[in-house]
């Protein structure tokens, strides 16, 4: 019987495999600090993603929240898929690699555009304004965690689309 070649992991296949990794961490880094922040009267503070009193715009936050979560769910498969493609554990290639790496893409960016669109349309409530009704002087704006769920989600994705998981 012939003996099963070792896979050799090459250069660019170790820079995808860090590059996916590192997208992972940001990923969870992004869910865990600041999603949000607002600016009342010239001072602000930041709002988590989970924060109780998050009060909604055109855009339910419960949408925010889920592509949130599925764009860390979907990142964390990229990593697993392209950690374990890359010492031949599993074969990964073709339109199943495309079409997965362009998901994570795509809802990765959705994350940014959905975390905006909320941000654009918040309407405050006496629970985070602490009584204060002036809504024409308070702004709502992605902040660090929005962007670095949406950074670890391309780069992960694109880790997946570019290895060589053959």
């Amino acid at each position: 019987m012939a003996k099963k070649k070792a896979k050799k992991l090459g250069l660019f296949g170790l820079i995808f495999l860090i590059a996916s990794v590192v997208g992972l961490i940001l990923a969870v880094v992004g869910i865990c600090i600041d999603f949000f922040t607002a600016s009342l009267l010239g001072q602000s503070g930041g709002m988590t993603l989970f924060e109780e009193g998050l009060a909604d715009g055109g855009v339910p936050i419960a949408l925010v929240q889920a592509f949130a979560i599925i764009s860390l769910a979907l990142t964390a498969i990229a990593c697993i898929i392209t950690v374990l493609g890359s010492f031949g554990v599993i074969r990964v290639g073709g339109l199943a690699k495309f079409i997965g790496a362009a998901l994570v893409i795509v809802v990765a960016v959705l994350v940014i555009v959905f975390a905006a669109s909320w941000a654009s349309e918040f309407v405050p409530s006496d629970g985070i304004l602490g009584g204060i009704a002036d809504a024409a002087k308070y702004s709502v704006a992605p902040a660090a965690g929005a962007y670095l769920v949406m950074i670890g989600g391309v780069v992960s994705g694109a880790s997946m689309l570019l290895a060589k998981l053959k």
